[in-house]
């Protein structure tokens, strides 16, 4: 089974299991699953599936991660970028997985969808969010709040 597609994520997410979802996701066809092992160690505040205002990301700098070094690596990457633009409407993209940890943002699972958004200039994102603690939690959701209210105030 596929599990790496918004419409899985979105089905997982509308059951209230989307902890599951990236679990099947990350060991599966997201192959991450350094990723999903982390996600096990403690217990984490799943936000759930949203339209994420990439604005909220500027903190992560555009272009190439900072941990690709060599220019092959580098290459590699936007050669993926830009395969993925190529492929943008004809497939069902999987969601940014995104933490949210000492009031910034983190994209654990989709630096590549990250790139493609940016160079195409789609504003928002699907994206599972979650941190871990519940105070981090209640800074998240109050964020999310704020940046809706903003963005339906045209500011």
């Amino acid at each position: 089974m596929k599990y790496g597609t918004y419409e899985m994520a979105l089905k997982y997410d509308k059951q209230g299991k989307i902890a599951e979802w990236l679990q099947l996701f990350l060991r599966n066809d997201g192959h991450n699953t350094a990723l999903a092992e982390g996600l096990l160690r403690e217990e984490r505040c799943y936000i759930g599936l949203r339209q994420l205002p990439l604005a909220l990301l500027d903190g992560i700098k555009s272009g190439a991660p900072e941990y690709l070094r060599d220019q092959d690596s580098i290459e590699y990457f936007f050669q993926v970028v830009d395969k993925m633009k190529q492929a943008h409407g004809s497939w069902d993209i999987p969601p940014l997985i995104v933490e949210y940890v000492e009031n910034r943002f983190q994209v654990n699972d989709g630096r590549h969808r990250l790139e493609m958004y940016r160079q195409m200039g789609i504003a928002q994102a699907p994206a599972v969010l979650w941190t871990t603690g519940e105070p981090m939690r209640d800074r998240l959701l109050k964020l999310l709040e704020e940046s809706s209210h903003n963005e339906k105030n045209g500011g």
